[in-house]
């Protein structure tokens, strides 16, 4: 980490809207979600930045032990989260 790196300012929660509907993602059910094999990983498209007014997108990964990109960066927030106990190896710097 960077130490001349001064912490970002929060942003606020954009307004609510109360006339939008619920979105839910059914990957067991739904045979027309677009799945991505890539460099033997596949992601499945669970909702797209369309379903959610553009503030997210959802993306089931299934990633075989030690598989998955190497190091890399976006311009955006990225947030992982699992469902099924970690195995193989997990890579990350600071």
């Amino acid at each position: 980490m960077n130490d001349n790196t001064s912490p970002q300012s929060a942003s606020t929660l954009p307004p609510d809207d109360p006339q939008r509907n619920l979105t839910i993602a059914r990957p067991n059910e739904d045979p027309n979600l677009p799945h991505i094999g890539l460099v033997g990983d596949t992601y499945t498209i669970l909702l797209t930045g369309k379903d959610t007014a553009g503030r997210y997108c959802l993306i089931d990964m299934h990633v075989p032990p030690c598989g998955g990109p190497g190091p890399h960066r976006h311009d955006f927030e990225e947030m992982f989260s699992t469902s099924a106990a970690l195995k193989g190896c997990f890579r990350a710097r600071e």
